[in-house]
């Protein structure tokens, strides 16, 4: 794998995808970062199918275990045949056709755990919440997946500004963007000023400059994970209606 794309594993490009089923000396990594991006959309998807969460969570285990792992999926993945999150609901779809497999997950389980899931544990994020009850499962999972395209744009931005000792912005985008968008509220600048020792002015000044380059971020991790424009539009019209709806 390029030095590029071990620069971006968080990203489940096609790149990764390819690295991760290939044998090679960084295809753990790869196989680690492609089931991060995606395990809490296959969880949405199973838990909007009427399952109880923790119901959810072990199916979701059992089907990493099972399809990502022993049924290698990645190998089946063809860039030349669109978008990888096809490939995965579709074999969601399959895998819940075989539900008696998790009465198996537990002696199926990696030794350690799914490092993915741990990690995701470890850092304090939930997606086990019950926002995809009432969904259809294929609108809970590309609603979940999209959530993970921001969120790794997010964190993309966080390590360029701080390791760029501008620390403000990426406050200033996480109080007014991320906090609007998935809490439905943004603090307002005259209490962000304040604190952040700057003039409105500024903070506006700041916030677009970030603003501006998180769109980079954002399309540069889509175009990762496609080839075709047209996909790209439909990506695009996925972010733009997740963020509307929140």
């Amino acid at each position: 794998m390029s030095s590029s794309s071990r620069n971006s594993v968080t990203q489940t490009n096609w790149e990764v995808i390819r690295d991760a089923a290939s044998g090679s000396s960084t295809a753990q990594v790869s196989l680690d970062a492609v089931m991060k991006r995606s395990w809490p959309a296959v969880y949405a998807y199973i838990r909007a199918s009427g399952r109880r969460s923790d119901e959810a969570m072990d199916l979701t285990q059992a089907f990493i275990c099972d399809v990502f792992l022993a049924r290698r999926l990645l190998e089946k993945a063809d860039q030349a045949r669109g978008r990888f999150r096809t490939l995965l609901i579709g074999a969601v779809r399959n895998y819940l056709a075989d539900v008696h497999r998790r009465a198996n997950a537990t002696t199926r389980m990696p030794k350690g755990g799914i490092s993915a899931i741990d990690d995701y544990k470890a850092k304090g994020f939930d997606v086990t919440g019950d926002e995809s009850v009432g969904s259809s499962p294929e609108r809970a999972f590309n609603a979940r997946y999209v959530a993970e395209i921001i969120r790794v744009a997010s964190e993309r931005l966080q390590r360029e500004l701080e390791s760029a000792g501008d620390g403000v912005s990426w406050e200033l985008f996480r109080l007014r963007v991320l906090h609007a968008a998935f809490q439905g509220d943004a603090t307002g600048y005259d209490q962000i000023a304040p604190r952040l020792g700057i003039d409105k002015g500024t903070c506006a000044a700041r916030l677009l400059t970030a603003k501006r380059r998180f769109a980079n971020i954002l399309m540069e991790e889509l175009r990762a994970t496609m080839i075709d424009p047209n996909d790209l539009r439909d990506e695009v019209a996925d972010l733009m209606a997740l963020l509307n709806n929140r």
